[in-house]
Formats: structure tokens, sequence, C-alpha cells
């Protein structure tokens, strides 16, 4: 009660005041500084003598001294001197509860003077007594006072019949014409809330003071009161009166419950957020969200509480961490998203970017920290950057194996050719010279040119087969994906390294049963043999019973399939393990390996869906894990190999078409010189040819040439005369625009690529020749 009866005092817009002996001023509300200029201060200080106005201070005077002696109340005015040094007229309510008691005096100020008494000197009462506290009707809060045996309404602020919609009582009651139960009926339209103004008089005596009894209830019309009620009353008789204090909550209520539920709604956000959030307040740990219970492998937040932050964090990143944490808690600046490394249970750790802000956490200066888990993003940034290595390379490798290819071609040719002739020189000259002086010095010679001529080819073959590991990396070749069984991939390879097994180490085979797979047989063949040659060679010569390569095949990942190869090898350290990938890379010595093998199982195993990862570890070993999908329901069965033409021994009438002048004759040659060949360099040349010479058995034609493509050439021809577009074979480099490789899979023309096979060549003109027969 002594809170309400505060704010009461506060917020009121009339003047109120408490009077001692003699004038003193004990107590005065804000409102008198509005109204004469005077702070409550200044009032007690100088007291009410100092004030009023010196012709109208006796009559005061004699009137306060005169109510002091008794109880009841009194109406008067006088003036009042303002700040400003003007005179205010002020009208005065004056009572007195007990006598010899202080007065409670409500005031208000007059806009004009009263008609003066002269008789008195002072203002006369008029209109008779009015009620005490009649300058409340501007208060918010509703008063009503009753006198409890008798039910008598003595007092009822504006405010009380605004709150309880009785507004048609309110005259009536002033004048005393209304009692308490004709209040109680009309208030019960507002609902059961009119059950707070019963009355509960108790007879029983006490000393100790009356109880205040305080309580909330919802009107008809929605809003909320709040109430305090009081017993009140002279000395000796302290309940005889009830004071009822309401005040209109709703919005206080509303605004609450909506805090209320926003606190919950942001508990529930800040408990399921996928970002780790902890509360640190002198560097220890205050709160902790689930996220970060369950990324640092803890059971319960109490493991934490109370903890140094410090526990938490990489001892690399201490320093960094220190530094943001002063610049949060000394400064109040903002520690922006930078990369933290957090420790977990375990002694592992995770990256994390991580956020921290100054905040109020239960009414005190804390930090907050944010913090997500990046360890899955950065292992997809390191794919994808592997991956865009890979296409950059593929990109790289078509055009550098289409530029190598053409002179590779004329120069393996030449080369086969040169040795051709060589061999047939030594024949002549043997025939010539058998056993004479100059033998000697000749077949030195030729042996010498032939041994020279033998290297050159070994190292331009050697180039042939970089470009070939080229064209894998660019992904231009044609795959064939048919249903196959990892594990006869697996044994093929193992065949094929056997030789470089079998001094290094034993072969441990686990074959689960697995699902098939779709692809093709002999890509995915050499990406075992990479695996399995690169694990043998991790393991040095000379103790195979002690070392082993061990085999797993096994269910994978959603119905796929899983092998691991493993070696009990060197192992390899973290800075060969973050670019085993890359193309170019090796550890082996120069002229040992190209670097290409690994990117090319990469880019295989990713074109087939699948994934490639590895575990090493120096002195451990080294473990690559291939993961492959199931095939699909629709995959095409393996197709059963076609029995090969037969060849045809007759000669026939040849067109070769390529832009390279020595690409064409190598190819010429390779025909051989029992065929009629024509070379040309172009794709308008070709196409004289063919509309005015005779016609060609064949025709060899360079897929991707400046001006008139082959394409071109073919779609020409095709329109003329559609039986010879059947002959065309396609010569390709291995680098292919989007319009090239949609050509080749539409048309079931046959192609070759560079540089050239002989025996394929001699193969495809034998078939060539056959079918036209």
């Amino acid at each position: 009660m002594e809170q309400w009866a505060h704010r009461f005092f506060e917020l009121s817009t009339e003047l109120f005041v408490v009077l001692g002996a003699q004038g003193r001023i004990l107590e005065a509300n804000p409102a008198w500084n509005v109204t004469v200029g005077w702070s409550p201060t200044e009032l007690r200080l100088e007291g009410s003598r100092g004030f009023i106005h010196p012709e109208d201070l006796s009559a005061v005077e004699a009137r306060l001294e005169s109510l002091a002696r008794t109880t009841g109340t009194m109406r008067f005015s006088c003036r009042w001197r303002c700040r400003d040094g003007t005179w205010a007229w002020l009208v005065w309510s004056a009572a007195c509860s007990a006598a010899g008691g202080p007065l409670y005096c409500t005031v208000r100020r007059l806009e004009s003077p009263p008609a003066l008494d002269k008789d008195r000197g002072a203002v006369a009462e008029a209109n008779g007594p009015v009620p005490p506290w009649a300058m409340s009707d501007s208060l918010p809060l509703g008063l009503y006072v009753v006198e409890v045996r008798s039910g008598t309404v003595l007092y009822a602020n504006h405010r009380f019949c605004q709150l309880w919609g009785i507004e048609s009582l309110e005259g009536a009651m002033r004048k005393g014409q209304v009692s308490h139960e004709d209040v109680l009926g009309h208030c019960l339209r507002a609902g059961e809330a009119a059950a707070f103004l019963r009355l509960n008089p108790t007879t029983a005596e006490s000393d100790a003071p009356p109880p205040l009894h305080g309580d909330e209830a919802v009107l008809a019309n929605g809003r909320m009161l709040r109430r305090l009620s009081t017993p009140m009353g002279a000395s000796g008789d302290e309940s005889r009166y009830r004071l009822f204090a309401f005040e209109d909550v709703t919005e206080r209520k509303r605004t609450e419950e909506a805090l209320h539920r926003s606190e919950q709604s942001f508990r529930k956000l800040i408990e399921t957020a996928p970002e780790a959030i902890f509360v640190h307040r002198d560097q220890r740990f205050i709160y902790v969200n689930p996220t970060l219970l369950r990324a640092l492998r803890y059971d319960h937040a109490s493991e934490l509480m109370g903890r140094p932050i410090w526990t938490i964090v990489h001892p690399d990143d201490l320093d960094v961490v220190r530094q943001r944490v002063h610049a949060v808690v000394a400064r109040g600046e903002l520690a922006p998203l930078r990369e933290i490394r957090y420790m977990r249970r375990d002694g592992t750790w995770f990256d994390a970017e991580s956020a921290g802000l100054p905040v109020d956490f239960d009414g005190v200066g804390a930090v907050v920290v944010m913090a997500r888990d990046i360890t899955e993003r950065k292992r997809m940034q390191a794919q994808l950057l592997q991956s865009d290595r890979m296409v950059l390379a593929g990109t790289l490798a078509a055009g550098v194996g289409h530029e190598i290819n053409n002179p590779l071609t004329y120069v393996m040719a030449n080369l086969e050719s040169a040795m051709e002739s060589m061999v047939r020189l030594g024949g002549e000259l043997g025939r010539m010279l058998p056993d004479g002086a100059l033998a000697p010095g000749w077949s030195v010679s030729l042996k010498d040119t032939g041994e020279l001529l033998k290297e050159a080819l070994e190292g331009a073959t050697r180039v042939r087969n970089i470009v070939r590991d080229l064209k894998y990396i660019s992904r231009q070749e044609e795959e064939r994906r048919e249903l196959l069984d990892v594990r006869e991939s697996l044994e093929f390879s193992l065949k094929l390294a056997s030789s470089e097994l079998k001094p290094r180490a034993q072969i441990v085979k686990r074959y689960e049963d697995v699902p098939l797979v779709h692809a093709d047989a002999s890509r995915l063949g050499q990406v075992f043999l990479n695996l399995v040659v690169n694990a043998a060679q991790a393991i040095p010569e000379g103790d195979p019973a002690n070392q082993q390569v061990t085999l797993w095949v096994r269910p994978g990942v959603n119905g796929g399939v899983a092998v691991d190869v493993s070696d009990t090898g060197s192992g390899m350290p973290p800075s060969v393990l973050a670019r085993i990938f890359d193309p170019f890379f090796t550890t082996k010595a120069v002229g040992s390996g190209t670097g290409l093998g690994l990117s090319i199982c990469h880019g295989i195993i990713q074109g087939l869906g699948g994934e490639i990862t590895v575990r090493s570890e120096p002195g451990r070993g080294t473990t690559f894990t291939v993961q492959l999908p199931p095939a699909p329901a629709d995959a095409a069965p393996r197709e059963v190999p076609s029995v090969a033409a037969p060849s045809s021994e007759r000669s026939g009438r040849l067109l070769v078409i390529d832009d390279e002048p020595a690409v064409g004759r190598s190819l010429a040659r390779i025909i051989g010189k029992r065929h009629q060949v024509t070379v040309v360099g172009s794709g308008e040349e070709a196409l004289t040819k063919l509309t005015s010479g005779g016609p060609f058995d064949a025709i060899f034609c360079d897929l991707m040439m400046p001006g008139i493509t082959g394409m071109d050439v073919y779609e020409r021809v095709r329109e003329r005369e559609p039986g010879l577009s059947l002959r065309f074979i396609f010569i390709t480099g291995g680098s292919y625009t989007t319009r090239a490789r949609q050509f080749l899979e539409r048309i079931p023309n046959p192609r070759i690529e560079k540089p050239f096979d002989a025996q394929m060549i001699q193969q495809i003109v034998g078939e060539v020749l056959a079918v036209d027969a």
C-alpha cells in the first residue's frame, strides 16, 4: 500500500501537501514545482509562512489552528508567492485525522481572484464542505472508499467509475445517494471480477496492522485490473473503512506476456540453433547450448559450467582468442568472424567460424560467443578446389594433347618407317658385302643408328602414353559403361601388377558379397591397377613375408560398394596427403612418374558418381578407399565382344584429309604402297576431289580443321551421296568442341586417334574394303 500511496502522491497533477505544527511543510508533491515554481525541498526548508501573502497570513493560521484541535475538514483560500515574484490564488481543502496531528491538504490554483470576506480578510468557505481527495480525478488509479458496516460510499474518483463502466453513477455517488450494494450491482455487468468489491469485515481486534490484499482479475471487456485494498479508520477502529485502489494493467500484462513468450522463443531458438553458443563472464562458462555440448562431445552442461573458456581452445589459437576476448570485454568491441580451432573432450579438434559480442546476461555484463563447425564445409571446399584443378588440368590437357598429337603422329610413324628402312638396308648390304673388309664398319654404324631410332621411338611412345593420360583427365574419352563386378576388375589389376607385388609384399584378399556397379571396365581397372601399383611401390623390396597389401571389398554407403587398398609401407606426411590428388604432383624420382595417376583415378571415380579418399600416417602405411554407387535399375548388361570382320587382301583407292601435311604423309605410309592413297590438306580441297575425281573406297578425314571441318565435309557428302558418307573414318587429336562431341555421338562411323596404331589402321582398312567387296 505504501508503494501505491507513493505513486498516487508523485503522479498527481494536483497539489498535495502535509502540514505540521506552526505551518511547517512536512511533505509536498512535485506538482508544486509546475504550478508555483517551488520544488518540494524548497517548500520544506522555508515553511508555509514564507509563501502566504502577509494580508492572508493571520486568517490562514487561525483556521489551521482551529482545525488542528479537532478532526474534520475545512476549505479556505489565500494568496501564495510564486518563484517569479507573482501571487497565485490557491484553494485549500484540509483534513485532520486526529487532534494535534498533521493536516492533509489538497490545493488547487484559481485562475481569477475569489470574492473576499471583508470581515475576516480571507476567503470564506463556499458551497459547503467538499469530499476529501476531491482533486484526485486526474489520477490513473481508480480510488474507492466505503464504510464497511453501513455500506456507505464515502468517495469514488472518476477513474474508478471509468474502469468499471459506471460513469452514470458518478454524480449520485458524490452526493451520497448511492450505496455500496448499488455500486456492486452495477459492477456485476463487468463480470465476476466484481467480487473484488465485496466487503469482508472482521470484528476481531488486533494490535497488528491491517492486512493488505493485492490480486488481479479480467473484466468482461477483456481488460485486466489489479486491486489493492486495505482496512482503514481512526485509532481504535482501524477496520471501519475499506480503501480500494484499482489500476488497469492490461497493457503491462500483455507486454509482460509478450516478453515472456519472446524469452521462451528466444531460448528455444538458442537451444535448437545449429550454431554452438556459449556465454562467459570473467573468462568462465556461465551458459552453453546443446549444440556446443555435442560438438565438444560432452554429456551435460555441468561439465563445462564454471570452467575457464581456454580449456576448449586449440593451444595454437590461444593468443588470438585472448586478444579477441580483451577487445570485447575491455573496449566493448565486436569480435568479427574468424576461424578458431576448438578442442573436443577427447583431445581432437575441429575448425569453426567464431564471433563474440558483449551482452547483459542476468543483468550483468558478459560475452556471448557463436561458433559454427566448418569442418564439412572446408572438406567440400577442398573437394571443389580439387575439382577445379582437375577441370583446369583437363582443359589444359585437351589443348596440349591435341597440339602434341599432330607432330607426334608423324614423328612415330617416321621413326617406325626409318627403323624398317634400316632393317631393309642392313639386309641388302649384307647380301652385297657379306664378309668383306667393310662389313664391320657399316654393320656397327647401322646397329648404332637402329638403337638410336629405337630409343627415340621409346621416348615418343612414352610421350604418347602421357598424352593418353591427359585425355583421361580431360574426360573426353568415350565411356562404355556396363554392369560389372568390382572383384573382377581387382583380379585383373592384380595380374598386371604381379611383377611389382611379388618382391615386396603378400596379397591379402577380403572379398565380401557386393552389388554390381555401372562403370567402364577399362577405366575402373585403370584405377585399381594404379592403386595396387602405388601400394606395392610404397614397400621396399626384399622382405615380402613381413609386408602386406590388403584388398577389402565390402558393401558401401547407400547400397553401394567400398574398396580399400591398404599397404604396410612407409606412409605419407600431412603435407603430401594434402596434394596427393593434384595433377603432376609426385613423390617419385624424376623419370619414374608423371604425377597423373592419382589425378586420373580421382577424375574417373568422381565421373562415376563415387568418391576416393586416403588415410595415411608416416611409418604406419596408407589406405585408399573407393566408394562407388550401386548400378541403376535400368543399367545395360555387359555386351559380348563381337567377332572382327575378316581383312580384305584387295587394294583400294583411299583419300586422306588432314591439315597437317606430315600427318597425312605418315598415314599414307602406314596404309601401304599396295593401295592408291591421295593426300589433301584442307576441307575445300577434299570436296573438290570427292566431286570431280573417281570414287574412293575409304576416306580418312581429320575431324577438326580450320575453315571447312571434317564434319562439314561429311555433311555435304552425305547430302549428295549417302552411301559414300558410310566410308568415312574420322581422325581425332583428342580435343573436342561441344559440336564435335555431339557429332561423334550421333554418327556410326569408326574413328582413330593420333598418334596412330599401325596395326589398327591396317585392320580398319581391311574391314572397310572387305565390306565394300
